[in-house]
């Protein structure tokens, strides 16, 4: 486990999990959730985008994010879950106004608990994406794509 990981699933332990079941959620991508009416975005990794507004997404970058999201969907089958509401990395104001993180709320999913994203991460489906003050520039997939195949 990376340094910056551990350091990011240690600073959830205060916060409480709250146990959820696979029926409860559902996978919107490899790194996004609904669960109990509400949007979450997991956090400490990133995959790759079926589609997004930013920019054009190529054949090869939506194939290995379908994998991701499919991959999840399994993940979610195989063992007790919990689910931690986290703070968000945006500022106060933005968390407020709804326009951080795409109105999305920030969360970590551990499948017997361990963070899911290590596992995707660990199989090639995602990279580590950690916001500690601030979320970094986006992951270039196409390069990352190109170098996993």
């Amino acid at each position: 486990m990376s340094r910056t990981f551990a350091i990011l699933l240690l600073s959830t332990l205060a916060v409480h999990a709250e146990p959820i079941t696979p029926a409860e959620i559902t996978v919107v991508d490899g790194d996004t959730i609904d669960a109990r009416g509400v949007r979450f975005r997991m956090i400490g990794y990133d995959t790759p985008e079926v589609s997004t507004p930013r920019r054009k997404v190529g054949a090869a970058e939506r194939a290995s994010a379908e994998r991701a999201t499919a991959r999840f969907r399994e993940l979610l089958k195989s063992g007790p879950l919990d689910l931690t509401e986290v703070r968000c990395s945006c500022p106060e104001s933005r968390i407020l106004n709804g326009t951080c993180n795409r109105g999305r709320k920030c969360g970590v999913l551990t499948l017997n608990g361990e963070n899911i994203g290590k596992t995707l991460i660990a199989e090639g489906l995602a990279v580590e994406f950690i916001c500690p003050t601030s979320c970094p520039k986006m992951p270039d997939w196409p390069s990352i794509i190109e170098k996993w195949q």
